[in-house]
């Protein structure tokens, strides 16, 4: 209890001051610790949110707990198949009331965390009822072991679900640190094998956390190791001679196929990887603009290239479809590397797959299907990513173009590529032979694209061991229209501005504010508000796109995006 000094009341008992707390140190209307996350898991059930978004910047649970409660929903969404085995073998369980969402947590704790029951926090009631049952799910749980030949608690989970079994790693080679040569012979000298293995036996031979690697079949600057090789501390990483990318995010480069010495331009930046690949490719010879409506998502782009050693981008804060084709300075851009705002459908993200494997086992009564992409919000994605594909189309001297999503759906990929082919009549589409050639999987013969034009594109699914993604490339086969751009143009200054910013929730857009949680968060543990003080709405502000260049290098006199109003981040 929490006393106020010594004072009795008129009963003699204790007075009380502030908020009350029990005996777990649980103030009045703050859940258990268990029953919190198990209404977490309720959540997850309905698609409420991401395991983060309704953990880690889930403003009602304390600080010191959220890497707990967020590790505890992994853990236990990892290991519920099994779990859920362990708990309906014992009959018992049901008469405790304890709800199945609490029961598999809590078994989590009782039987695969080397601390058991977590008792700060926790209903000790709860605690005590589940801990009548011990006996008998360990028996249980001895018994699966035994029956899967288990060696460790790892084999007790499906496959599809173990720690990084889902995509290949794969590895993007920095030529402008380092070569392919380079870095295969240090990967071999660190007792890596390398395999020649044929597209049909890949999943075969690079098993998980296997030390084998292979030169991809189809990028020539692009390795492949097992599922779940953990490269984030190797040396060749840290000094930026190799860039963890996926497969797929490299194909886009490969398809624009910027030229040393030309000027290129990315459109929707941000976070650089693709931006460095074009920097790569041309030798840190040319010019590089990058644009992004979001400052702090551009800074992390000028972070990542600076320790890629790019040296030729410029980036800018701006809204790409703002900017005025015709101008001076954008004269002499040939190359267009276009990744707008999508869906991310294709994006193989494993808290999604653990997520999908619970509700599969049909835990809680409210649980339902996975609700249907939403048909109104895919239309508005593919009318931004039309307008950013045609505003490209308007730079006089642009000759290729790459367009890709991370999306699966056809409404934002071939479809897409066909009302731009109907739109417009200065670019076609690339021969399939300058569009990844050997990759195998095309385009859908849907959304208005005849069988010619879908060998032309690119598909990739999680089965291939990659994400799902979508690449095309344009090349120009008529010259410039320069009094149709300027019609279009006048005309686009009289229209919604609300049309050119990407469509609100998008992947991109769905990470939640950590900081500023975290900061509400200690606010009200403090006593105060949660609301942001005057000093931290400054540091939280995003500016109005602006033309003000971030320098790709460290140098004097460094220019920063002016600080305006605030806008949506691309």
């Amino acid at each position: 209890m929490s006393y106020k000094g010594r004072g009795k009341t008129q009963g003699g008992k204790p007075e009380r001051s502030g908020a009350q707390v029990s005996r777990t140190g649980l103030k009045d209307g703050e859940l258990p610790f268990y029953k919190q996350a198990a209404n977490i898991l309720a959540r997850l059930e309905r698609r409420e949110g991401s395991i983060k978004n309704l953990t880690i910047g889930n403003d009602d649970i304390k600080d010191e707990d959220k890497r707990s409660v967020y590790a505890l929903i992994c853990q236990t969404l990892k290991f519920a198949p099994v779990l859920t085995r362990i708990l309906d073998a014992n009959k018992a369980m049901k008469k405790e009331k304890l709800g199945r969402r609490a029961e598999l947590l809590m078994a989590n704790d009782m039987l695969l965390s080397s601390q058991g029951l977590r008792r700060k926090d926790a209903d000790p009631k709860m605690n005590k009822a589940m801990s009548r049952h011990e006996s008998s799910l360990k028996r249980e749980l001895n018994r699966i072991r035994q029956e899967v030949r288990a060696r460790n608690d790892e084999d007790l989970v499906p496959l599809h679900l173990r720690d990084g079994a889902s995509t290949f790693r794969y590895v993007r080679v920095n030529n402008l640190v380092s070569n392919m040569d380079k870095v295969l012979e240090h990967f071999y000298k660190e007792g890596y094998e390398i395999v020649t293995p044929n597209r049909d036996e890949l999943h075969d031979v690079l098993k998980v956390r296997a030390r084998k690697l292979m030169r991809d079949l189809d990028l020539d600057d692009v390795l492949v190791f097992p599922p779940g090789t953990d490269l984030h501390a190797h040396r060749l990483f840290v000094t930026g001679a190799i860039i963890l990318q996926d497969k797929a995010s490299c194909m886009p480069a490969h398809v624009v196929q910027p030229t040393p010495g030309s000027m290129a331009l990315d459109a929707c930046a941000a976070p650089g990887n693709k931006t460095s690949h074009m920097v790569s490719m041309m030798a840190n010879q040319g010019k590089v603009f990058a644009f992004d409506l979001d400052r702090f998502r551009l800074n992390t782009l000028v972070k990542l290239t600076d320790k890629a050693q790019c040296k030729i981008i410029e980036a800018k804060c701006a809204n790409f479809l703002e900017l005025d084709p015709l101008d001076p300075e954008y004269a002499s851009v040939e190359f267009a590397l276009l990744d707008p705002s999508c869906s991310g459908s294709g994006i193989v993200n494993r808290m999604d797959v653990l997520v999908d494997s619970y509700i599969a086992l049909g835990q809680g009564a409210d649980q339902v299907a996975k609700p249907e992409t939403d048909k109104a919000r895919l239309a508005n994605l593919a009318e931004f990513q039309t307008s950013i594909v045609l505003h490209a189309m308007r730079f006089p001297s642009i000759k290729r173009i790459s367009y890709s999503t991370c999306s699966v759906h056809e409404e934002e990929n071939e479809a897409v590529v066909a009302r731009i082919l109907g739109a417009q009549s200065e670019f076609t589409l690339a021969p399939r032979d300058q569009v990844i050639p050997s990759w195998p999987r095309r385009g859908l013969e849907t959304g208005g694209l005849t069988k010619e034009q879908a060998a032309c594109v690119v598909r990739t699914l999680p089965e291939d061991g990659t994400n799902g993604f979508f690449v095309a490339g344009f090349v120009r086969q008529a010259p410039a229209d320069l009094d149709r751009i300027r019609e279009e143009l006048k005309a686009l200054a009289s229209s919604d501005k609300s049309a050119m910013l990407p469509p609100k929730d998008d992947a991109e857009d769905a990470v939640p504010d950590i900081d500023a949680a975290y900061r509400g968060n200690k606010r009200k543990a403090a006593g105060g508000s949660a609301m942001p003080t005057k000093k931290e709405k400054r540091h939280d502000k995003k500016p109005k796109p602006a033309t003000a260049v971030v320098p790709s290098t460290k140098s004097k006199g460094k220019k920063r995006p002016k600080r305006k109003e605030s806008v949506a981040g691309a």
